[in-house]
């Protein structure tokens, strides 16, 4: 696996965490703290958060909580306005009532926008686990740039953007890095259906770990069983070992098939300071590391061990 693979493993767990956006399901009045959502799985107690459509948005909202059966957020104080499905509403989530403007791989000199993250490769290792298997060592450094304000308030941005993709790092620990297959969704998923159709395909096999994913969430599942149809151009059908939690649409979802991993990835360490870049930036520096696991084919010819 390249580093190339990794850093766009990384750079997709922190785009997801910072720029968490889910539609309103219900129309919302004036006065009310509740909002019910698509997805509400990158959401947590203590987020900030605004409403918006494409004409109005309202700001400073903090999550209260977060119900994940009934998919309701309450937030801290009232709502001013009124939102409706058929406006398209979304919550987004925010810092300091602000949005990352760019997640860079590598450091560019020049950063037009600020807050910005880049996403850089440290080193690669490798060591032998077994006579046929290497472990590869992959590190990483996450940069986060915010410009100086005041001084707390630009500590406080800085630490909970930091915060934020930390987290997300730590939710998913076995990252999804090429190589992958990227799979059609044939029927619409129904909360708790756990027999789904795919895209005909031969590459599925029992116990296959799938992502069913779409823009605003992602789950994972195993495979338990695999089914013909009838007609083999409508798909296939998939039996899961659990069942699906959440509803997903055809027209956007996609079954995504993972054939390598990663294991024992941790954002390990985290520094703050101030950094020059053509003015003053608060900035900090996430340490995150990952190892595989890599077979190492024998070759006829080569010297054995007796």
């Amino acid at each position: 696996m390249a580093m190339e693979d990794v850093l766009d493993g990384v750079r997709r767990i922190i785009h997801k965490w910072v720029n968490t956006i889910s539609p309103i399901t219900e129309d919302v009045i004036v006065g009310t703290s509740q909002v019910k959502l698509r997805a509400v799985h990158r959401f947590a107690e203590g987020d900030q958060v605004m409403l918006k459509n494409a004409n109005i948005y309202e700001t400073g909202k903090i999550i209260q909580s977060v119900d994940t059966d009934t998919k309701i957020v309450t937030l801290d104080n009232p709502i001013l306005n009124s939102w409706t499905v058929t406006e398209g509403t979304q919550l987004i989530k925010t810092i300091n009532e602000l949005f990352v403007q760019g997640i860079y791989m590598g450091e560019p000199e020049v950063i037009p926008r600020y807050p910005a993250i880049c996403v850089n490769g440290i080193s690669r290792s490798s060591e032998w686990m077994s006579l046929e298997f290497t472990k590869e060592r992959f590190e990483i450094e996450i940069t986060i740039f915010v410009k100086e304000s005041t001084h707390e308030a630009g500590y406080r941005f800085l630490m909970n953007l930091t915060d934020m993709i930390q987290k997300g790092l730590k939710r998913n620990l076995v990252p999804l890095v090429n190589d992958y297959d990227v799979l059609a969704l044939v029927e619409d998923i129904n909360n708790d259906d756990i027999i789904i159709t795919i895209e005909n395909t031969t590459v599925f096999q029992i116990n296959n770990r799938i992502l069913i994913e779409d823009k605003y969430q992602s789950e994972e599942h195993w495979i338990k069983a695999v089914y013909p149809i009838d007609n083999p151009s409508n798909g296939v059908r998939v039996h899961l070992a659990n069942p699906v939690c959440g509803d997903f649409s055809a027209s956007d979802t996609s079954i995504i098939l993972a054939r390598r991993f990663v294991f024992n990835s941790w954002p390990a360490n985290i520094e703050y300071g101030k950094i020059h870049k053509g003015e003053l930036l608060r900035a900090a520096k996430i340490s995150w590391f990952a190892e595989e696991a890599e077979k190492q084919w024998s070759r006829y010819g080569e010297m054995k061990l007796n």
